[in-house]
């Protein structure tokens, strides 16, 4: 009877599937407009939500920052940091991409909508 049980458990062990503990992260192709910091990466999107071009608001934003700071990547990456941020009453989901090129991090930030707090603290 305990050889049974045995061979049942060796055979259930043997024929499931390979389980990994934590999946590495897969590089995929992005073509996105990405820049130097959360900060910018937000000044862009509140500029392409305001109707501003993609050309002009990425002018507008490294005029501010004083250098080239905000650009078009094409390449692979990986998300690295996903997260949403409330900045001056409107919320944004950002992301960092790490480059596989060079290492670097990139940031790209949504405009999601003007936040409400009451709707998040009444549960609306």
């Amino acid at each position: 009877m305990q050889v049974r049980h045995l061979f049942v458990a060796v055979a259930g062990i043997l024929l499931a599937p390979p389980v990994a503990a934590d999946d590495a992260p897969v590089a995929r192709k992005v073509n996105a407009m990405l820049c130097d910091t959360e900060t910018q990466a937000i000044s862009l999107a509140t500029a392409l939500s305001s109707g501003k071009t993609e050309p002009i608001a990425v002018n507008t934003v490294n005029k501010a920052a004083g250098a080239e700071v905000c650009g078009r990547f094409i390449g692979y990456a990986i998300v690295e940091v996903e997260k949403t941020e409330n900045k001056d009453g409107s919320l944004f989901m950002l992301a960092g991409l790490r480059f596989t090129e060079d290492g670097a991090l990139g940031w790209t930030a949504s405009w999601v909508r003007p936040f409400d707090g009451l709707d998040v603290a009444r549960g609306i």
